[in-house]
């Protein structure tokens, strides 16, 4: 999570590919900024723990990087050592807060072995070609899915090694109109 891509996009394809192989899965914070302060703020870092965890996220890692010039935490500071400890007393050790209790009911099907990056319809497939006639669709598929099912919508890709779960309600194919 970070540089500014949805929440819902990057939980959804985590996610989607642990359910599938039947394996726990987590998130790594990162950067959302090219400059200083790099991170996000404490409490958008808090929310998006928060929301991972709620979606069955086993653990997080919060990207920090030591740089000359930076404080003794690298790019850690009190606002962000603060959202952990807010993560683990409000959130872990609540019992108000239900790990898991966001389950996914939707799932998008990508192609199989189809390495578009999803961050815009200009964005490259496998980091070297340039987008094809399935990139545009896929995107604006994509799009309409997550903004009317959120952060309940799972993607995979096809693959005749997994089995769908039978567990959702909607499926949708990259190809389906």
């Amino acid at each position: 999570m970070g540089w500014n891509y949805s929440l819902n996009q990057d939980i959804s394809l985590v996610r989607g590919a642990s359910r599938m192989q039947n394996k726990e899965w987590g998130v790594i914070i990162t950067w959302k900024f090219n400059v200083p302060p790099y991170l996000d703020t404490g409490s958008q870092i808090l929310n998006q723990m928060r929301t991972a965890y709620e979606c069955g996220a086993k653990y997080f890692v919060l990207f920090n990087y030591y740089f000359d010039g930076s404080g003794p935490y690298g790019m850690m500071t009190d606002e962000y050592f603060e959202a952990l400890e807010s993560f683990w007393n409000d959130v872990v050790k609540s019992p108000n807060v239900v790990h898991g209790s966001i389950q996914a009911d939707t799932v998008f099907v990508l192609p199989e072995n189809y390495g578009w990056g999803m961050r815009s319809s200009e964005d490259k497939i496998w980091g070297i070609f340039k987008p094809d006639n399935k990139t545009q669709l896929i995107g604006d598929q994509l799009e309409s899915i997550l903004n009317e099912h959120g952060i309940k919508t799972d993607i995979i890709y096809e693959d005749e090694k997994f089995s769908l779960p039978q567990e959702y309600h909607h499926i949708y194919y990259w190809n389906q109109n």
